[in-house]
This record gives C-alpha cells, structure tokens and sequence, in this order.
C-alpha cells in the first residue's frame, strides 16, 4: 500500500478545511423561506465558488456536495440532502470546467437552479418550484460575487502557499 505523501495529505486537510468552512458559511447565514416549502437563502454558494476559484473543479465539487448535504442534515432539511450532494457537487464541478468564468458560472447556474426546481416540484409541486426560482438565482449570484472578491484576498494571505489547483 502506497502512503500518501504530503502534497495528498496538505491537499485532502485543504479540502476538509475548505468544506468545514463551507459548511459553517451555508449553516450560520440560513434563512428559510416561508411558503417557498423547504426552500432557504444561505451563503454555501460562497464557499463553493470561492473553493472553485483556489482550488478546483474536483475540489470544488468534494467541497461543495459534502458541505451542502452537512448542511441540509442539520438544519433539518434531511429530505434534501442527497439532492443537495448531487446539485452543488455538480455545481462546484461545473463552475471549473472551462477557462471561462462567465461560461462557467451560467453552467453552475442553470444546473444549481434548474436542479433544485425539478426536485421542488417532484416534491412539492410545481407552484412551489416556481417560487424558490429566485431564491436560488440570488443565492448564486451573491455567493459568485462573495467568492470573486474573496478568493484573491485569501490568496494574498499566503495560506495556500504549496497548494497548487488541480
């Protein structure tokens, strides 16, 4: 059996660091929304993005399937969580597939939005799939925009230093 040499070890504590802090991010700013039936506002995508921009498509999406399905665990969203695995995990993967952001970020839009109105309304129907559209559309707009402004200042910190993206 082959161990693991430092460069895997530093990068699985990144990763592990990176979806703990995901996790907290998307669990302390939660915000349901009433009438929208199991629909909330929270900052996950921030982390997600900013996990993509440092890290990685791979990265970004072990970071964001894992920290969203925490999230959906215990902030009692249990019927959510797999769905939640599969949609930001998708999510993170697709906003690093190609060298344009902007392409990027349309791709993880339309699967992070079109992903959770299809189980919505499998749900809950479809009136209510309708109404957490803008809910998760604000939700990835900001957590793009955070993340953005946040990755080159968590560079310049140096605490990547070593790190380099897959």
């Amino acid at each position: 059996m082959k161990l693991m040499d430092n460069r895997n070890i530093k990068k699985l504590t990144l990763i592990a660091i990176w979806t703990a802090v995901t996790f907290v991010l998307g669990r302390l700013f939660t915000f349901p929304i009433p009438g929208s039936a199991g629909n909330i506002l929270t900052l996950l995508d921030v982390g997600i993005y900013t996990a993509v921009f440092l890290f990685g498509k791979r990265e970004a999406a072990i970071i964001g399937g894992f920290a969203a399905f925490l999230l959906d665990l215990t902030a009692g969203y249990s019927n959510y969580m797999f769905f939640s695995l599969i949609i930001h995990g998708g999510q993170g993967y697709l906003a690093g597939l190609t060298r344009y952001k902007w392409l990027n970020f349309l791709l993880s839009l339309v699967f992070m939005v079109g992903g959770y109105f299809i189980v919505g309304g499998l749900m809950y129907g479809w009136g209510s799939a309708i109404a957490g559209l803008w809910v998760n559309i604000i939700q990835v707009v900001v957590g793009f925009a955070l993340a953005k402004v946040l990755s080159p200042l968590i560079e310049r910190t140096g605490i990547l230093n070593g790190f380099r993206k897959a």
